[in-house]
Parts: C-alpha cells; sequence; structure tokens
C-alpha cells in the first residue's frame, strides 16, 4: 500500500514549520521584557530614562518579594499543565482528529489571556493585586498556549515519513524561531526608543500574529472523512478509531523510562537552564551590565542572531558528518565560551569604553550564533524521532507526552533560573568603592545604601559565569547521548533491536548517496539573508558534490580566491558546469547547457542564478540515484 505524505513539497514544510511563530514571538517577547517591565530594578532607569519604555509605568507595579515565588509556581504550572494535555491530545478520537480540535478551542483564550497580562489593574507601586491579577492571567495564558503548542509538537511525528523531513522541519521551525528573536532582542528596542511606544502597546500591536497557530488546522490530516478518502485511495492508513489509546499512566511510565529520552533530557536541562537564565536577562545585560542604548543593543542582538540560518545549515551539515551529539556539544560549548563577553563587555570590567564593549558583544554575540539555531532545533527534532520510532515498533502513539515530559522538565529549571534565581540576584548590588552586598531596589537605593556613587548589579555579573557552568555541565553529560538517532540507535536504546529487524521497512532510513538533493528555495533564502555571503559556502558545497563524479576534480581553494577576487568566480563555475553537463548526459537526464546564464550571471557577480542553475541540475542527478560506489567509478 502506498504510504500518503502529507509534506510533499518544500513550501509545506516551510508552511507547516511557521505555525507556531505568532505564539512564539510573543512568548520570547514576554520572557524577555515582561519581568523587567512590571519590576524594572536591574535595567538602572536612573541612569537613562529612556529604558522606561521597556516598562509598563516606569514604576515597579508588582510585590517584588511575593511576585518572583507566584511567578515560579506559574512556570511549574506551565511545565505540569503538559502532562494532562499531551495525554489528551495523544488520545482524542473525534471525528475532526485528535490534534486540529485542541487547537481551534484554544486559540482564543491564548489571546485574550495573553493580552490582560500586560493590562494591570491598578497603576500602584508595589500592589498585591497587582500581582495576583497578572499570576492568574499568566495561567490561563500557560495551560492554553501549551495546549496549542503540545498539540502542534504531538503532530511531528506522524507529519514528517523520516528523520530526514523530520530534521529539515526542524531546521524551518528553528529558522522562524530565529526570527522570533531577531524581532524581539533587535528590532523590538529599536521599535521602541524610535517610537516611544512603551512595550505593552507594542504587546497589543504584535498580538495579531498568533494566527500562525491556526495553520496546522488546516494542514494536518486527519478526521473520518479524510481516513475514508485515503483508505479508497490506496493509502496506509490506519483509522483513528482502530488505534490503541494509550492511557495517561501508562504514557506517563512510558515516556519517563525511554532511556534515549532521558539521557536528552537530562542534557536539555542543563542547556535550557542556562539558556532560559540567558534570555530573561539579557535586556539587562545589554542595557543595565553594559550600560548600552537600544540602537547598541540591536547592533549586538543582530550579530547574534543574524548568522543563526547560514549557522544552523552548517550545524545540519556537521550533524550528518559527525553525528548528532558531537554537533550539538560544539553548540554548548561555543555558547559556554560566548556567553563570558557579557562579563568582559560590561561597564564593571572596561568602564565606560563603547567601542571596546561593542567589540566584545558583537564577537561573542557571532561565537554564540552557531548555538541559537542548534538550542532551538533540538527540541524539536529528537522527542518526535523517539517517538516516532517508538509508535511504529510498538504502535502506541503518545508523541505528544515526549514534548510534554520535556516541558515540564525545563519548565522546572526554566523557572528555577528565572524566577527563583534571577530575579532575586537581581536585587542585589555590590560596590567597588565599598564592601559588602547590598539588596536594593534599584541602583539608586543601592548607592544610597552603600554611600558610594558608583554601584553595579551582582546579579548581572553572575549570570554569564552560571550559565557558563551549566553549559559545561550539558557537555559532559550529552557523552551518555547516542551519537545519532537514527531508528536503528533509539531502537537499540530502547532494548528493541529484533522489533527494529523486523520492521526495518516501516522506516525510510537515510542513504548513503555521496550527495543528496537541495532545497532551492531554502539555498536562495539563504543567499538573500546573508547579503550573498551564503553564495562561497554554496559554492564549497557545490564543489563537494561534483567533485563526486567529475573527470577533473575542481579544488576548493577556488572558494578563497572567489573571494579574494569576486570575478575569479566565473571559472569554477564554468568548470562545474561541464562536468555537471556530462554526468546529466551519461544518465540521460535533460538539462539543457546553461553554460550562457551562468557565464553572465556569474560575471555580473550574481551567483545566485549561476549556483541554481548548477544546483537544478545536481538535485536532478541525485533524484536519477546517483549510487554511493559511483564516486569510486566516475567513469562508468
Amino acid at each position: 500500500m502506498k504510504r500518503f505524505k502529507t509534506l510533499d513539497k518544500t513550501w509545506k514544510e516551510l508552511l507547516f514549520a511557521m505555525s507556531g511563530l505568532g505564539p512564539n514571538l510573543l512568548m520570547v517577547l514576554m520572557g524577555a521584557f515582561f519581568t523587567d517591565a512590571v519590576n524594572p530594578a536591574a535595567l538602572d532607569l536612573a541612569a537613562n530614562a529612556g529604558k522606561a519604555v521597556q516598562t509598563i509605568t516606569g514604576t515597579c507595579l508588582i510585590a517584588p518579594a511575593i511576585f518572583p515565588i507566584l511567578w515560579f509556581v506559574g512556570k511549574v504550572f506551565d511545565g505540569v499543565i503538559d502532562v494532562p494535555l499531551a495525554s489528551l491530545t495523544d488520545s482524542l478520537d473525534s471525528k475532526w482528529g485528535r490534534r486540529r480540535l485542541p487547537i481551534v478551542i484554544c486559540f482564543l483564550p491564548m489571546v485574550v489571556s495573553y493580552v490582560l497580562c500586560w493590562i494591570p489593574i491598578t497603576q500602584a507601586e508595589n500592589s498585591m493585586k497587582n500581582t495576583v491579577w497578572f499570576f492568574i492571567w499568566a495561567l490561563i495564558f500557560f495551560a492554553t498556549y501549551t495546549m496549542n503548542l503540545i498539540a502542534f509538537y504531538g503532530s511531528l511525528s506522524t507529519v514528517c515519513v523520516d528523520e530526514g523531513q523530520r530534521l529539515r522541519v526542524s531546521s524551518y521551525k528553528s529558522f522562524f524561531d530565529t526570527i522570533s528573536y531577531v524581532i524581539v532582542y533587535a528590532l523590538v528596542p529599536l521599535i521602541l526608543g524610535a517610537s516611544g511606544l512603551h512595550i505593552d502597546r507594542l504587546v497589543f500591536i504584535l498580538s495579531p500574529l498568533m494566527i500562525t497557530m491556526l495553520i496546522p488546522v488546516f494542514m494536518i490530516k486527519e478526521g473520518r472523512k479524510w481516513e475514508e478518502k485515503a483508505i479508497a485511495e490506496g493509502y496506509d492508513i490506519t483509522p483513528l478509531s482502530e488505534e490503541p489509546k494509550v492511557r495517561m499512566l501508562e504514557s506517563i511510565k512510558l515516556t519517563f523510562t525511554n532511556k534515549p529520552f532521558l539521557k536528552w533530557c537530562l542534557v536539555n536541562c542543563c542547556a535550557f537552564f542556562g539558556l532560559q537564565m540567558f534570555l530573561v536577562s539579557m535586556n539587562s545585560l545589554i542595557l543595565g551590565g553594559m550600560g548600552m542604548t537600544s540602537t547598541q543593543m540591536a547592533i549586538l542582538n543582530t550579530c547574534a542572531f543574524a548568522p543563526v540560518p547560514i549557522m544552523l545549515h552548517l550545524f545540519n551539515k556537521l550533524k550528518k558528518k559527525k553525528g548528532i551529539r558531537f554537533a550539538f556539544q560544539s553548540a554548548l560549548l561555543c555558547f559556554a565560551v560566548c556567553i563570558l563577553s557579557f562579563f568582559f563587555g560590561s561597564t564593571f570590567i572596561v568602564g565606560d569604553n563603547t567601542t571596546v564593549k561593542l567589540i566584545i558583544g558583537a564577537v561573542g554575540g557571532i561565537v554564540g550564533s552557531w548555538s541559537i539555531g542548534a538550542f532551538f532545533m533540538m527540541p524539536y527534532m529528537v522527542p518526535a524521532q523517539i517517538s516516532s520510532v517508538e509508535e511504529k515498533l510498538t504502535h502506541k502513539n503518545h508523541s505528544a507526552m515526549f514534548f510534554a515530559a520535556q516541558a515540564l522538565t525545563t519548565s522546572v529549571v526554566g523557572a528555577v533560573a528565572s524566577s527563583l534565581v534571577y530575579e532575586n540576584i537581581k536585587m542585589l548590588f555590590i560596590s567597588k568603592e565599598a564592601s559588602g552586598v547590598k539588596y536594593a531596589s534599584d541602583t539608586t537605593d543601592a548607592a544610597a545604601k552603600f554611600g558610594a556613587g558608583s554601584v553595579f548589579n551582582l546579579g548581572l555579573i553572575l549570570v554569564p559565569f552560571i550559565v557558563s557552568l551549566f553549559c559545561i555541565i550539558g557537555f559532559i553529560l550529552a557523552f551518555r547521548m547516542p551519537k545519532n538517532y537514527s531508528p536503528k540507535e533509539v531502537a537499540k536504546g530502547l532494548g528493541l533491536e529484533k522489533e527494529y529487524e523486523a520492521n526495518k521497512d516501516a522506516f525510510e532510513e537515510e542513504d548513503d548517496r555521496p550527495f543528496c538533493r537541495e532545497s532551492l528555495i531554502v539555498y536562495n533564502a539563504l543567499w538573500i539573508l546573508s547579503g550573498c555571503l551564503f553564495g562561497f559556502i554554496w559554492l564549497f558545497q557545490t564543489i563537494s558534490a561534483v567533485n563526486v563524479f567529475a573527470e577533473k576534480k575542481t579544488s576548493k581553494w577556488f572558494v578563497l580566491l572567489s573571494i579574494v577576487c569576486p570575478f575569479f568566480i566565473l571559472y569554477p563555475l564554468l568548470r562545474l558546469n561541464g562536468e555537471v553537463n556530462r554526468k546529466c548526459d551519461a544518465l540521460g537526464i535533460g538539462h539543457g547547457k546553461g553554460t550562457l546564464p551562468v557565464a553572465i550571471f556569474g560575471a555580473l557577480y550574481l551567483n545566485l542564478v549561476s549556483l541554481s542553475v548548477l544546483q537544478n541540475k545536481l538535485n536532478k542527478i541525485a533524484d536519477a540515484g546517483l549510487p554511493a560506489e559511483a564516486a569510486e567509478k566516475v567513469e562508468a
């Protein structure tokens, strides 16, 4: 029977991956701005009143001693509620399917509760009323947001047919997450500074972006009518009503005894602890700790997030060559190093030397960009891959529970990092002129208590070292992870080797071809987003692919020569085009010569067109099934 493929086009993979863009963007915005917006103790408003736009009123609207505890409870609740909601969507049997109905029901409450989180009921300072009000609406938002995202994530194991597609969709999802972070951390400060809008007003303007969460409702193929149609057309579809249901307690047991998943969770918790503490404190680290303006903050965040699409592409290449464990460990180490730039570039170390601070921050951001994409992608790809393998071998589909369990563990460590640790240490101050540590509401209060004019936020000094420590711990624990999460390795970790051998045909393993087809849409987007810098990476990859079958190998040093001497790129492009044409002729593939556009656009240094022409031909060769042994028999 035929296997149904929901995401059978690249644009469908991209659109499906974009589903969480709106909710995730607004959740990131809440994580980045909300606690400082209601309690601006670490923003150093006394030194720069312009930073008040990152608050709701410029004053502390909550009870600072109580709010961190309630916010911690809310974050833990956000994790705990994932478990019953995941069980609900895993076991739901409706005529609309199991994933779409929860999204439809929870969408409107998610939007309304999020907006109300940013509307205080009183302008009074240190208000207990606001503290309780924000807490209640946050609980509602966390629950409905979780239901939407858990249903979406739970569908990844079924809408994606193999590890390769799950990796692509996870990568695209990470790309859109990166856009969210670029908007929140680079663009939002500029908008606030230029427009004078306070952060709560901007939140209201951005709220309609939540509508992207409805995309899965139209793309997930579930429901009675669809099942009947698919079965009639000869597809291998098991009706939802016939699938064995996994009860919540059994699902919890299966998930928390899944060894490959537990090993991943340990590493992910370390990475998430550090990442969450960094993200919740980033505004204060840059604006308060480094004494930057909103414009300078945008520059540093651009250095950190703009390279992520290219870094993510290279991360996937490294993952394929060295394994997913090695690639992720490299991301953990890079983040452990780059985060220290916030300390060495702080006012505490370099004083008011803005140039030095910008250089240190920019270099740290570029190094950290290698890690950011990996931190976004891995939590989608790994649970989806593990749950898919388990489902095929045991016929028990409870994929949403894996994401719920992951969310539960990360919510707890994230709550500890952001609420119990950061929200308390950011109230601590030190001075170079006086000894001791003082608990104060802001720098003005701290200066008065010290009797000194120069005071520094101790929490912002400690954050980089705490984050770096947890990344190093995660790096060490990662040695317990499998090298890859291929179906064979996951089955081995589950103790299901015999079941895997008996059901090999159910898995679409990655083939061993020396190169595979690449998405022209994605490559063109990377070329444009990087300002054509990706063209050199693309040229390098094209040379590697063509050399597999070329009669005359092309030196990879030509890439460097093309960077130094722009017009030199014409030579390798024409040489590669000739080799590709010869291989197409040998395989009987129609291709068109393409020499003229390659030459013209190569000479004009618009290598996007030239490389696209070459990539299109390489995709045709890959689709024709160029065998691995072709690398040894280029003459055949």
